[in-house]
Parts: structure tokens; sequence; C-alpha cells
């Protein structure tokens, strides 16, 4: 299937030594803002100035679910979603929502890190200290000689954009819908989404073959790993929900703790069990079975941290969402 098919760069995205910039040249990033604004400077943004459009990206190894249905409206000021899916008992229902368009696309060039990061420099303590600086304002993260996206900074700087799709989940279940419940139906709506593997590069940043989640709306596909990140950023608005990431060698899955179900697979993280899940797609697996890329071994596992703060509903999305459920 597609999502066996993954590149083995998406997770660890070069085993280069760890380029050391100058002095200068950290110096003029940071001066010119090689990521961009915070949230609460993006709230002072004035939205009368030119919209600089994101470069539009080309899948490889793309599939599209005859099951699902997008539909993008973009104009000066906003993004509107509407997104056709089938839920876990094949009832098919369209969602809409809208974000800010200047706010959004602000806060997906801050993901990514400058091609010159890969330039050599003199390592002493201060251009060290500076460059560690430049890869956390990027999202990303310096594991030994291995530079990576930080899933544990990005799923709560993008929680925002996820705040509606929460919200429509619940207005689609109802609140007294199970925890499990509320799993097994995002699981189809994110196994929906069309599968298509990122670039490498994008607006002249690196981005190892991640997509953050208000990209994948604009773009209308993803691969296990931004698909991993879009799912984890909406249940992190549920306190009860403690998620792990299960890294594989080739491939990116997620456990939820929660008591496993007869024929679960599941890991057990300090003492407790993490019900596994992979929600790539095309394939529609339910939660308990991750597919036959995990034979029981695992690189590294990853505990998510999301703090209160985090659940907040920003002022770049619109409290306004509709469910509409399509007859057959």
């Amino acid at each position: 299937m597609y999502q066996n098919r993954l590149r083995s760069t998406k997770l660890q995205p070069t085993k280069k030594e760890l380029p050391l910039y100058s002095e200068k040249k950290i110096l003029s990033l940071l001066l010119l803002g090689v990521s961009c604004l915070s949230l609460t400077s993006c709230q002072t943004l004035n939205l009368k100035k030119q919209i600089n459009p994101l470069e539009q990206l080309i899948p490889s190894e793309y599939y599209h679910s005859p099951s699902t249905n997008q539909d993008v409206e973009i104009t000066r000021k906003i993004y509107g979603f509407k997104y056709q899916f089938s839920s876990p008992s094949n009832e098919r229902y369209e969602w809409s929502w809208k974000y800010k368009r200047f706010e959004t696309d602000e806060m997906i060039r801050r993901f990514g890190v400058p091609k010159s990061i890969f330039e050599p420099f003199q390592a002493n303590k201060r251009n060290i200290n500076l460059r560690r600086k430049v890869l956390k304002k990027s999202l990303y993260k310096a594991e030994g000689q291995i530079i990576s996206p930080d899933f544990s900074q990005m799923v709560p700087y993008y929680m925002g954009f996820t705040a509606p799709l929460y919200a429509l989940t619940i207005k689609t279940l109802g609140r007294d819908s199970s925890p499990r419940e509320r799993v097994e139906f995002l699981l189809r709506f994110v196994q929906d989404i069309p599968y298509g593997i990122p670039p490498t590069h994008s607006n002249n940043k690196v981005i190892s073959g991640v997509l953050p989640p208000p990209q994948i709306f604009i773009e209308k596909w993803a691969d296990c790993d931004s698909k991993v990140l879009l799912i984890s950023s909406i249940l992190a608005h549920e306190p009860r929900y403690k998620i792990l990431l299960v890294y594989l060698e080739k491939h990116l899955l997620m456990a939820f703790e929660g008591r496993p179900h007869r024929g679960d697979k599941f890991i057990i993280f300090e003492g407790r069990k993490f019900i596994l899940a992979d929600p790539t797609g095309p394939a529609r697996l339910p939660l308990g079975n991750p597919g036959s890329d995990f034979n029981g071994n695992f690189k590294k596992v990853e505990l998510l941290n999301v703090t209160a703060e985090n659940r907040r509903i920003p002022h770049y999305v619109s409290k306004r969402i509709q469910v509409r459920k399509i007859e057959p």
C-alpha cells in the first residue's frame, strides 16, 4: 500500500554532520526573520499588506480516495474549507470551517530551516547557541548529528488551526460520545485525506517532507508524518487523550492511552497501555491495527505534552463551523 512506501529521509532529513554557521550568518538570519512572526506579533500584523502566496507543492506517490471531496475557497482575507468524507459507519459528512489567510500563511512559513543551516561555521559556544535558536524558531530539533521537525513544538503551535476540527467532531458525534468513538471517527477523517509525499523543500526552506496542519487542507493531501501531526493536534484539545508518537524505521505511527479491546495492538510506556493507530490511509485501518509496518519493534517513542493555554481558540480561526450529513 502507499502508506508503506515512505522515504527514509522523512524522519532523518540529513545524516550529514551538523553544519556550523558563521556568527555573522546566524545573526543576520535571526535579524532578518528566518522564522515567521510569533502568535502574539501575528495579532498586530497589518492585513492590508500585499499577500505573498504560498508556494504550491506537487506531491509524489499521490492517491485520491473516491469517498472524499475537498473544496478550498481562497480570497484576499480568508481560507474557506469544505471537506466530505466517510465515517466508520460509512455515513458521509461535509465539514466546513475558515481561517484568516494572512496569519495562516505566516504561521505556515515559520516551519522549516533555512538552507544556509547546512553551511559550515566555527563551533564556539556563542555560535552553537545561536544555531539552536534558529532551529527552535524553525520548529526543528537536533538529536546528535541529525536534525528533524520537532513535533512536540509543532503540535502546540498549530493547535489553534485544529480547534474548529475538534469542535466539528463534538458537534457531529455529540458530547456523550466515548473517547474511543472520537478517535475512530477522526482516524477515518484523516485517512480519507488524499495521500501524497511532500517535497523536502518549500518556500526556500527545508521542510523534510512534512506539512503543518493548515497547509494540509490548502494542498488537499498529506503523508504519514503530516497526518499524525494533524490528528494529534486535534485530539490534544481534549485533556484526557495522552498521545505517543511511535517512530519506526521508515514510518510514523501514533498511540493513545486507553484500555485495549480484544485484538488491539498496544505498547506499554511508563507502565501505561497505549493503543496503536495508523492514520496514513488510504487503507482504513481501525484503532488497534497499526498495519503491516509494525512488527513489535520501534526506534523510539515520544509523549506529547500540551498545556491548557494551547487549547484556547485563537483569533485567526472562525468560530463558525458547519456539519452537513450527506444523504445517499
